[in-house]
């Protein structure tokens, strides 16, 4: 019987028959085999737009940094990479900038940026001081002259020069938007790593920095960013599964049944628990204490916090798996859904994307949490099957894994998806959601 069940949930959280393994960059007899990645060069990004919607980007030219040109191209292609993937930007090309830029210095002539359609413009300067690296990036709006609106200094190590760059862009977004953008953050997944075994695995929001995390058990499942760290339910060798944390060998939770899946959020964790041939959720303190089961019998998986402490996950009760918030079934398109993940976007409210079956592929939807039917959205259509969506921290972005061939990122809308990695996997969860 424990087979049996371990089958059946297993099968609904990684979705083995329909989900591709991740591509492999190095042999299966490598133990730290990882989802083959592919960085940007340059600025320059795959687009793939969804028709259906248009919005003026901000035109935004990114001029070279004074001083070493490592650095300063490394800081033109972090800003480029950034701006592009929010989906507020377009970036324009340096071929095209007329502005006398050694005359200039970290300056601007705005006459010269608006005569090439620049409406802002990023400058700054790097120098060596002792071992740091001293930045100073400035973002300029040419219709309010040659007085920079956001200004900022960093002094960082030679490698903490990528972190600088995404910190001054989360500032160029608040800027425009009053919200801290997401650059700088990372998402976490599974991965198949060989036969019969799987992995835990980050990588950064812009697709770089891809890393197999060092996980107690050879099948590691459902990751979850929550207290000091990644956790994460790992297969035991007797067939048992438990709640562990990275970095820690002993499992951090053991309770009656088998641990399939976790979530944190609203100071609250929520375990998938497998017992007498059924699972089901449990919510209690983040530390494991207080458990109460949240939901009664049948399959019930992939629970997901929201911003409010709501708890949506994915439940047969009804017959087929479909999307479930506090009780009520809120996803009634396609026989079946799958996947929650709460997005808290700054212009449309809460919103709950899912993966749903369309036939013999799979998209990404999304639904207000009150199951409305006009609130459905479909974000990807007619482009491959994609799966396991999750929304960055501030509500923008959308990542998802495509078979068109790995990671992607888009807008709330589904609009300028960009692929930014070759890896694939399933239980995508990104840092700070």
């Amino acid at each position: 019987m424990k087979l049996k069940i371990v089958g059946l949930v297993v099968a609904s959280l990684a979705l083995a028959a329909s989900v591709p393994a991740v591509a492999q960059q190095q042999p299966a007899a490598a133990s730290s085999a990882l989802p083959q990645a592919t960085g940007p060069t340059g600025g320059a990004v795959t687009q793939i737009t969804v028709s259906g919607g248009n919005r003026a980007l901000f035109k935004l030219a990114v001029a070279p940094l004074i001083g070493d040109k490592d650095i300063s191209d490394s800081v033109d292609t972090t800003a480029s990479r950034d701006f592009v993937l929010s989906s507020l930007f377009q970036v324009l090309d340096p071929k095209s900038f007329t502005a006398n830029l050694a005359a200039e210095g970290t300056g601007i002539d705005p006459v010269s940026w608006r005569n090439v359609g620049a409406e802002g413009v990023i400058k700054g300067s790097s120098a060596m001081r002792g071992a740091n690296v001293h930045l100073e990036l400035r973002l300029f709006v040419v219709s309010r002259g040659s007085t920079a609106v956001v200004s900022k200094d960093y002094d960082v190590p030679p490698n903490g020069v990528r972190a600088a760059v995404h910190q001054f862009d989360n500032e160029v977004v608040k800027w425009f938007t009053g919200t801290t953008g997401s650059f700088g953050s990372r998402l976490v997944f599974s991965a198949t790593t060989g036969r019969g075994q799987k992995g835990v695995f980050q990588i950064d929001s812009d697709g770089q920095g891809l890393s197999k995390l060092q996980a107690a058990s050879n099948v590691a499942l459902a990751p979850a960013i929550g207290p000091n760290g990644v956790y994460y339910a790992g297969g035991l060798p007797d067939g048992s599964y438990s709640l562990f944390r990275i970095g820690n060998p002993v499992a951090v939770l053991r309770h009656p049944g088998l641990i399939f899946g976790v979530a944190f959020g609203a100071g609250k964790m929520a375990l998938v628990i497998s017992q007498n041939g059924q699972s089901d959720i449990f919510v209690g303190a983040p530390d494991g204490s207080g458990l109460k089961k949240a939901t009664n019998g049948g399959l019930n998986t992939h629970p997901a916090f929201g911003p409010n402490g709501q708890l949506a996950y994915v439940s047969n009760q009804g017959g087929n798996p479909q999307i479930y918030v506090d009780g009520k079934r809120v996803s009634w398109r396609g026989t079946y859904n799958m996947a929650p993940a709460w997005c808290n976007t700054p212009d449309q409210g809460a919103k709950i994307l899912f993966m749903g079956r369309d036939g013999a592929t799979w998209d990404i939807f999304s639904v207000s949490p009150d199951g409305s039917a006009a609130s459905v959205k479909r974000l990807t259509q007619d482009q491959g099957s994609n799966t396991y969506p999750t929304c960055s921290p501030d509500g923008r972005t959308v990542a998802f894994f495509s078979t068109r061939g790995g990671l992607y990122l888009s807008n709330i809308d589904g609009l300028n998806q960009q692929k930014i990695s070759t890896a694939n996997g399933e239980s995508l969860r990104w840092q700070g959601n």
